[in-house]
């Protein structure tokens, strides 16, 4: 999965010798809170609701431009680039998102907003599905071991993923299903010894 498909593509820019006060309105009739800079075709710069709302007061007492305060070199992911990747530079960085290039050219903007959706789907949360969380019976094949059970009980897995745990609690997998019926599968996985530690339908 990578950023160009999740991205917002053609965003809203501003110029750099755009008011303080022409980027706030913009950002307000548009809903967004992060503005690409350009000058001409080229990204210049990253202007984001928290510059602007500091820079407001001094805006009214001398004429200050965006260029003045905008981030003249702000952190960018390329299109091509892993959606986990653009995750961790925006965890990293303790931003809220940022410019996408290709080629060094601006196509797009991608926030937190974007991979969470992202991630989402990728869980398969946002559609009718089941969840179970498993902790294995065993450490040695504990997934080929539940899958297989689930399998043939007609469960259909969309994902799995590692459920964090304290130090010495053990593994616990959390299992996203097709929507099933899901108590028939924790009784078979509970008679091969695996603990369904919980299980829902929604």
């Amino acid at each position: 999965m990578i950023v160009k498909r999740y991205m917002t593509a053609n965003p809203v820019t501003i110029t750099k010798d755009a008011s303080v006060e022409e980027a706030i309105q913009l950002m307000k009739t548009r809903f967004i809170r992060h503005l690409p800079v350009v000058d001409g075709d080229k990204l210049v710069g990253w202007i984001t609701d928290a510059n602007l709302r500091g820079a407001l007061f001094p805006s009214m007492l001398e004429d200050l431009t965006i260029e003045d305060v905008m981030i003249h070199d702000p952190i960018a992911v390329e299109a091509s680039e892993s959606i986990e990747a653009a995750a961790r530079l925006l965890v990293e960085n303790r931003i809220g998102g940022m410019p996408v290039l290709e080629n060094g050219e601006l196509v797009g903007v991608i926030t937190v907003i974007d991979l969470l959706n992202a991630f989402l789907i990728m869980l398969g949360i946002l559609q009718s599905s089941s969840r179970i969380d498993v902790k294995p019976g065993t450490s040695q094949g504990a997934i080929d071991s539940i899958s297989s059970i689930i399998e043939k009980e007609n469960g259909e897995i969309i994902s799995v993923c590692l459920v964090p745990q304290k130090s010495g609690v053990g593994q616990i997998y959390s299992f996203r299903l097709g929507r099933c019926d899901a108590e028939k599968i924790v009784e078979e996985l509970e008679k091969e010894g695996h603990k369904v530690v919980s299980y829902s339908t929604c």
